[in-house]
């Protein structure tokens, strides 16, 4: 395991970033960011076929650390634009099934970076939503997309105007993210999740990734489709795919 504020690890084909600020729930600096995209850097780099993005010390992220941060003279656009949303499009369009377990508060950029991860695990515990009302700012980190893509207008309005805060298991009960778990089964079950997605056929996953990312409307996607079923079946795990369920066996991917 790498040393410092953000950590990589590997357990077997899964790579394993995580944020490690305990003492302040884990909120970001411009020092984590750039680790952050140096990892993830990294990761594209290696043979890995999955990535679990967490938190170390009981929090996934509360966000950005505005200590020292001045309103009245920041460059707050700049630093959304040039600092901040570089590093969560990265993640939002990594190339690797991407996976968060969130434990903790996960909030502002924490809850950007969560979200943009392909699959959301969270303790039942967990703390997410927008409490940018009480400081007189609006949610950021892509929030206002994710919110509304996954809940509708009406209840990220609602969250937005009054700044209440839902629980892991409120966001799985309005299907803000995928589950929710006991806290001491999160962080398992969210490596048994990554570890089975990292066996399966990474090109053929990656190809469900791209058409997904397009929005397209259905006839359109149909296309996508036709033509991403012929590039997986070209692929080595295509090939073994179709050849085990031909003759009836488990297959053995190879993530090529």
């Amino acid at each position: 395991m790498s040393a410092g504020t953000v950590l990589l690890d590997r357990r077997g084909a899964v790579a394993e970033i995580a944020f490690n600020r305990p003492e302040s729930k884990n909120s970001l600096r411009p020092e984590e960011l750039t680790l952050l995209a140096a990892h993830l850097d990294a990761v594209e780099a290696s043979d890995a076929r999955c990535l679990l993005l967490r938190g170390e010390g009981g929090a996934f992220s509360a966000g950005r650390d505005i200590a020292g941060a001045d309103p009245a003279t920041d460059d707050n656009e700049a630093l959304l634009k040039e600092g901040i949303n570089p590093v969560l499009k990265r993640v939002k369009n990594f190339p690797l099934p991407t996976v968060a377990a969130v434990e903790g508060p996960c909030l502002g950029i924490g809850f950007g970076l969560a979200f943009a991860c392909d699959i959301v695990l969270a303790a039942d515990d967990a703390v997410l939503g927008s409490p940018f009302r009480n400081i007189g700012c609006i949610l950021d980190s892509g929030g206002h997309w994710f919110m509304a893509d996954r809940i509708g207008t009406h209840r990220t309005l609602e969250l937005i105007y009054t700044g209440r805060l839902i629980s892991g298991r409120e966001a799985a009960g309005m299907g803000l993210i995928n589950r929710a778990l006991a806290r001491l089964d999160l962080l398992p079950e969210a490596r048994k999740l990554a570890g089975g997605i990292a066996a399966g056929p990474t090109v053929a996953f990656r190809i469900s990734k791209r058409i997904l990312a397009e929005g397209a409307d259905y006839e359109r996607t149909l296309d996508l489709e036709a033509a991403g079923q012929a590039e997986a079946l070209r692929t080595a795990d295509g090939v073994e795919g179709f050849k085990a369920f031909q003759e009836k066996r488990r297959p053995s991917f190879h993530g090529r």
